[in-house]
């Protein structure tokens, strides 16, 4: 618990359920360390990691918080939601980043540090989010563009936009210049909008 209440202090984060899903100290720093390294070059209204007991079988999912009435007005908040069974199980966990995990590029990447791969890809939505999903756009005439050359590690993309960009954004993380043309875009697309949106919230 001394790690999970370092990270929430130096983020000003909520954390729930760290107390009481039984994961492990490795488990829990891997968690701070994804938090630090996406904070610092990706920053995002975060409010907390919550871990719970899903029933879709997701090992992750992220929830924007809603602001009520009389509340200052801002970006409204993320909180990344933690799977405790996915957590507390590396193998678990590695196999449900797989199935998530729709590129064959980086697998193995994917494969070592699972519950780093699930914080990844959470910002990747929650900067999905952030730009008001407006890469989207970009990256089906990405998608589709590669689809006509030929491309097919992100055929699936083409039916969900909204997938292909975490997958892309992820891959981009974990591979940095080893990373594959079409994720480069993707990732670029998303982290671009998300500025943009940052700096001039009321844009059309």
């Amino acid at each position: 618990m001394r790690i999970a209440h370092e990270m929430a202090a130096k983020h000003d984060l909520e954390i729930i359920g760290f107390d009481t899903a039984g994961i492990s100290e490795p488990t829990i720093r891997e968690i701070a360390v994804a938090v630090d390294d996406m904070l610092a070059k990706y920053p995002i209204p975060l409010r907390g990691i919550e871990i719970t007991e899903t029933r879709d079988g997701r090992p992750s999912r992220l929830v924007r918080e809603q602001v009520s009435e009389g509340e200052q007005q801002g970006p409204p908040a993320n909180w990344i939601v933690l799977d405790r069974a996915a957590v507390a199980n590396p193998i678990r966990a590695a196999g449900a980043v797989a199935s998530a995990t729709r590129t064959r590029a980086g697998r193995h990447d994917y494969d070592e540090r699972p519950v780093y791969v699930t914080i990844v890809r959470e910002f990747g939505r929650a900067l999905d989010t952030a730009g008001n999903f407006r890469a989207h756009q970009e990256a089906q005439r990405t998608l589709i563009t590669e689809s006509l050359r030929g491309g097919g590690s992100f055929g699936h993309g083409l039916l969900d936009p909204g997938t292909a960009l975490v997958e892309g954004f992820t891959e981009v993380v974990l591979r940095g210049d080893r990373a594959g043309g079409v994720a480069t875009a993707l990732h670029g697309a998303l982290v671009q909008m998300a500025k943009a949106i940052s700096v001039d919230p009321d844009e059309p």
